[in-house]
């Protein structure tokens, strides 16, 4: 039986579109290892009852036998209707955890115990409450750089006596962007003037020395932003450093002078960090794509997404 309902997972269509209500055709059940060994147990106590004609024990086995027939039902019914509003996922670095947030709809009534495992990863449960939603985080391992597609996630619950399993199997479209793993080292740059297309090598090294202090602009880096003058009543300034002035830089794999992609897209991607942080305008420059200096999350995620999908198709 189990190897059936293996065959009819897999004969469904690759991915499903969210929103996904668990209708009866989804929703699968049968006994855990418990609900076997109750099973056996019930039947030696029924041979035992017929062969001494035992009326209490057939009492006992009856009784017994509809308390596992009701908990199945309300194993089936925890499962059936709830609906899969949405997944999520923040971009991580490479070898890290990827957490899926899957936002969960219980319907007109309470689920309890429902459990939520993708690529056989450890399983997260939670109970949600009637008519709310519960976002459930799902962790998966980003064990490389690149789009992490995790694939199938099995919904599944044993509530309330453990004597039955019911679960189904999703496949939604989700991913998460998996940055290369960091690597500290020279912060080493093109510089590019303003109004200047040429591509020079002028290899410079990044400064951090203090300026200054200048007037707050909205997007300016939170740490930067100076607490002594805010608590004088001054006024919001932030700090500036020399390093922030002269030319935009470009960050180029090809001024990178280190061995191996992976090392290079590594580094390249401590450079992003870095540049990021001085509120610096910077660009990027990979083999057979270059992206215009700018500055702000918008473009550092730009940035990371390229030096995480080089090399693959998206």
């Amino acid at each position: 039986m189990r190897k059936q309902l293996k065959q009819r997972i897999v004969l469904r269509k690759k991915t499903d579109t969210l929103p996904l209500s668990l209708h009866r055709r989804r929703v699968y059940i049968l006994p855990t290892a418990y609900g076997y060994l109750f099973l056996f147990i019930l039947s030696v106590m029924l041979m035992g009852s017929v062969n001494y004609n035992n009326n209490l024990g057939f009492l006992l086995v009856f009784l017994l036998g509809s308390i596992m027939l009701v908990s199945m039902i309300h194993t089936y019914r925890n499962l059936l209707g709830i609906k899969i509003l949405s997944v999520s996922a923040k971009p991580v670095f490479a070898g890290r955890t990827a957490l899926f947030q899957f936002l969960v709809h219980a319907g007109p009534t309470r689920r309890s115990a429902i459990g939520i495992q993708v690529d056989k990863d450890h399983p997260v449960m939670a109970d949600i409450e009637a008519t709310t939603g519960e976002t459930m985080t799902v962790n998966v391992r980003a064990r490389s750089r690149g789009i992490l597609r995790p694939g199938r996630a099995v919904i599944w619950s044993r509530y309330p006596l453990g004597l039955f399993r019911t679960w189904t199997v999703v496949t939604p479209d989700i991913w998460c962007v998996v940055y290369p793993k960091p690597v500290a080292g020279p912060f080493r740059v093109t510089e590019k003037q303003g109004g200047d297309e040429s591509d020079g090598h002028t290899i410079r090294q990044g400064a951090d020395d203090f300026s200054g202090l200048k007037q707050y602009q909205p997007g300016d880096p939170v740490a930067r932003i100076s607490w002594k003058s805010l608590s004088r009543g001054l006024g919001v300034f932030t700090k500036d450093f020399s390093g922030d002035e002269g030319g935009l830089m470009m960050l180029d794999y090809d001024a990178v002078r280190d061995a191996g992609m992976e090392h290079k897209l590594s580094r390249l991607t401590d450079m992003v960090i870095r540049a990021h942080s001085m509120n610096s305008e910077y660009g990027l420059r990979l083999p057979g794509q270059t992206i215009a200096p700018g500055k702000g999350e918008r473009h550092k995620h730009k940035c990371m997404k390229a030096l995480a999908v080089f090399g693959f198709n998206e």
